[in-house]
């Protein structure tokens, strides 16, 4: 829902409803893409999760997203039950980062923090 559709969503409703019993970590592919050039000039091998540090419901991104983009939407949660979708999807998507910290590797900076510079950047 977010990214653009989103935002365009929040210009023609002064509500939606978010789905908020489903975790998961936000990611800014730049940094993704950071991180997967550092992982690849070492000869650290294995399978990574990469993500943004931290976890939110998809409620508590919407919220942060209008929040940061001071977009007036009154953001009301609700369940997977409420918000039929085509595909299940999980209660909890968070990753543990651990081959990253078992590796050396520093972790990737807050979610939080890169929305804010992904915001500074979008339309």
């Amino acid at each position: 829902m977010f990214g653009n559709a989103g935002l365009k969503l929040a210009e023609t409703h002064d509500q939606l409803k978010v789905v908020n019993d489903q975790r998961g970590c936000p990611t800014y592919t730049k940094d993704l893409a950071e991180k997967i050039i550092e992982l690849f000039q070492t000869d650290k091998y294995g399978v990574y999760h990469l993500s943004n540090s931290g976890s939110c419901t998809w409620y508590e991104f919407a919220k942060a997203i209008f929040e940061m983009k001071g977009l007036d939407v009154t953001v009301n949660p609700c369940t997977t039950e409420e918000f039929l979708r085509p595909a299940k999807r999980p209660k909890n998507s968070e990753f543990e980062h651990m081959a990253l910290r078992l590796n050396g590797f520093a972790d990737m900076r807050d979610w939080g923090n890169a929305l804010e510079d992904f915001l500074s950047i979008a339309n």
